[in-house]
């Protein structure tokens, strides 16, 4: 019924934990997450 939401990376796929988290920035519109990944890419996450 409901999908499972995870933080994956946009390149590999690979789930995302908080040791890859790099940059966490608040406003009051929300929360944006930037993390870096083993592969080198970099994914944003966006909540509001």
């Amino acid at each position: 019924m409901f999908e499972e939401l995870t933080c994956t990376c946009g390149g590999c796929e690979r789930e995302l934990a908080e040791e890859s988290l790099r940059l966490v920035y608040r406003t009051a519109g929300g929360e944006r997450r930037a993390y870096e990944c083993a592969c080198g890419a970099v994914t944003v996450t966006v909540a509001a």
